[in-house]
């Protein structure tokens, strides 16, 4: 284990949500006690933790879980009744809150705007009505291929208010991963943006999204939001502070769903149509607002899929019960989110990391940052001015933006109002954790990894901000998430040494199955162990810290021997010539698999052969003789999703010819042939 480079401060080990809820429930040991505590007695955690949130319960739930069904069929919270907007919006503008920001926005051209939680209160509301008017009714889905902006929040916040279930599509999808998820979920609405902006560039979005729809013939209702939305109109000329909604609270009675769902979500075969009506955003808001249902709480909201290597992506399933909790305990005792916050979280509104951030800020009262644009635009010191303009609180990235910004950035650490970084999507090299956590936070912030993914519906481990920090590292799993290390004896492998993370107790967020693959469901996460869940990925504990190592997918064996790719990465990147780096594994006769390193050339720095037996070395040097590379080469770029993901199976493929997959995500096409080419040429 690496020495400690934060130690907590004060504003968290005895003024932060942590420190409260200890005090509280009479915790004296603080995170690690109540992390222990709450795996031993989850129901006594998730009572509590989700009264400490604010989750409003139109009807109390008659128990915290029933697991006769086993860990893959939990029910959270049975008999309950709820509706998420109510916790999320509703319950502040009764405490007197519906003045304060709950969005902040701005895009690539400088234009920028604010939503108090009335705004959002009354858009969504008036927003859900004009979805009713479409036909709209509990459990049909409304697919929503937007940027990052006011529109995607109010979006999510109007569906749930009628019980309508969100798609959300990423906005840099093509026309292929559209159709094949609309079809998937059987999206009665798709709301799309006419065009975004990105490095000056304008993308035609409306066009990408009309094509889509000639294979999605499920979608009746095309929405579009102009490029210039404005402010929408408010026929009735009512102040929007005041659009009446559902009264939801003490000596009011909200609007029953139809009792006959269940909480179920209608999975009718896709009804083929004509082709489908088109309306504008500007219709869509100006119509009457609509009541916020009470729901049952396993009536999903949420439907987003996951990207498969091959077959058709995965439809994860979160709640109006579980979610909300799940992830407001993330937020509010990992983050330390709190109402007079600004979280901003470099994401897209089709990745789970926008509804967490969303309904986590919310549920804590607090202001959600949207940037619609490329953070580098039209340099890198954009990212700075965004965090002083709009003073934000609680920054999160994913470690290859740190990789991208570090030695391109203002040499000044971003604004003293920081206090909180965030970090995921993938394991982080120790010279760009550094380089996070002091260069660009200070030394000041605590920085709060988190690993999880769309499935999850959060994390199952985190950094704590009550705890000291190593670099790179997590202080465990989550609050009431029962994790453990295995290996291939399902047995918990010696320090230090890797295994895969799997959870052998239900949590609160965990998908409601699979859409419309039950048996698939069972079989990716709970096949190959049963009775846990097999999450894919690797990590290792040393002390009380855990550390992730990458994918199983991912994972590198030589002769027998196992290491993930970020070990031999870290090693190549400290080479001066070196400015990225990709380690796979390709198949050979002898040792099962060999090394292959990628490596992408600093400014100025050609990779020769002197350059690539350097390289060898120093990864031979880092990581023993036996993983000495057997090939290093240089390529231009290296295959990345939007919000930075090397797809390093996408390599392994180029060397391989096996078929490359599902490319829905891939971000820089262009980027493999370039790969091939260097492949050829080297």
């Amino acid at each position: 284990m690496s020495e400690y480079v934060w130690h907590p401060t004060p504003e968290f080990t005895e003024h932060g949500n942590i420190a409260a809820f200890c005090r509280k429930h009479g915790i004296d040991g603080g995170y690690r006690e109540l992390q222990t505590r709450s795996v031993t007695h989850p129901q006594w955690f998730w009572e509590r933790a989700a009264a400490d949130i604010g989750i409003v319960w139109h009807t109390p739930p008659t128990r915290v879980c029933d697991d006769t069904g086993g860990i893959a069929f939990t029910r959270w919270f049975p008999g309950g009744r709820t509706n998420l907007v109510d916790s999320c919006l509703h319950r502040h503008l009764r405490q007197g809150r519906g003045r304060a920001p709950a969005l902040r926005w701005e895009r690539e051209d400088g234009t920028k705007g604010v939503l108090t939680y009335d705004d959002v209160a009354a858009r969504s509301a008036r927003v859900a009505g004009g979805l009713r008017a479409l036909g709209v009714v509990e459990g049909d889905r409304v697919a929503g291929y937007l940027p990052a902006g006011p529109e995607a929040l109010v979006l999510l916040f109007a569906c749930a208010r009628i019980g309508a279930v969100l798609v959300p599509l990423f906005s840099g999808f093509g026309t292929e991963a559209i159709a094949v998820r609309l079809v998937d979920a059987g999206a009665k609405v798709l709301v799309t943006a006419a065009a975004a902006t990105r490095h000056g560039r304008r993308y035609d979005m409306e066009t990408v999204a009309r094509t889509a729809l000639e294979k999605a013939t499920c979608v009746r209702h095309l929405v579009v939001v102009p490029e210039e939305p404005g402010a929408p109109p408010n026929p009735s000329g009512q102040s929007r502070r005041n659009v009446p909604s559902a009264p939801l609270g003490a000596g009011a009675t909200p609007r029953a769903s139809r009792p006959s769902r269940a909480g179920d979500v209608s999975q009718d075969e896709p009804t083929a149509s004509p082709g489908p009506a088109t309306t504008t955003w500007h219709s869509l808001s100006g119509a009457e607002p609509a009541e916020t249902v009470s729901l049952p709480t396993g009536t999903p909201f949420l439907l987003l899929h996951t990207s498969g290597t091959t077959g058709r992506p995965k439809g994860a399933m979160h709640t109006h019960g579980g979610f909300p909790v799940q992830v407001g305990s993330e937020t509010r005792y990992n983050l330390d989110l709190r109402p007079d916050d600004v979280a901003f979280w470099v994401t897209d509104p089709g990745w789970i990391m926008f509804p967490l951030v969303a309904v986590g800020a919310t549920l804590a009262g607090a202001c959600v940052l949207a940037y619609q644009g490329a953070i580098d635009h039209p340099d890198v010191t954009r990212l700075w001015r965004l965090l002083d303009d709009h003073g934000v609180t609680v920054f999160g990235s994913s470690p290859s933006l740190a990789r991208m910004l570090m030695g391109r950035g203002p040499k000044h650490p971003a604004p003293s109002r920081l206090r909180v970084l965030g970090s995921t999507g993938e394991p982080w090299t120790e010279e760009a954790w550094r380089w996070y956590f002091a260069d660009f936070g200070g030394e000041r912030c605590p920085v709060i990894n988190i690993c999880g993914g769309t499935e999850v519906g959060g994390s199952l481990l985190a950094s704590a901000p009550t705890l000291p920090q190593s670099p790179c590292s997590f202080s465990g799993p989550c609050l009431g998430i029962d994790a453990a290390i295995e290996d291939d004896q399902d047995t918990e492998p010696p320090e230090g040494h890797v295994g895969e993370l799997v959870v052998r107790h239900s949590w609160p967020g965990m998908t409601r199955g699979l859409w419309r693959a039950r048996e698939r469901f069972a079989d990716t996460y709970f096949g190959r162990r049963p009775g846990r869940w097999s999450h894919g990925d690797l990590v290792s504990r040393t002390g009380d810290e855990w550390f992730v190592h990458g994918r199983l997918d991912d994972i590198i064996k030589v002769a027998g021997k196992r290491l993930g790719p970020t070990e031999v990465e870290d090693a190549v990147v400290g080479d001066p010539a070196v400015a990225e780096a990709a380690a796979v594994g390709i198949p050979h006769p002898v040792k099962g698999e060999a090394l292959w390193c990628f490596a992408v050339p600093a400014a100025g720095r050609p990779i020769g052969a002197p350059e690539a037996e350097r390289i060898r070395g120093r990864v031979a040097h880092a990581l023993g003789p036996a993983f000495r590379p057997s090939r290093v080469v240089a390529v231009p770029v290296l295959p990345r999703t939007r919000n930075g993901k090397v797809m390093r199976r996408l390599i392994r493929s180029l060397v391989t010819g096996e078929a490359l997959g599902d490319l829905s995500t891939l971000v820089n096409p262009a980027g493999l042939d370039a790969i091939r080419t260097a492949l050829q040429d080297q």
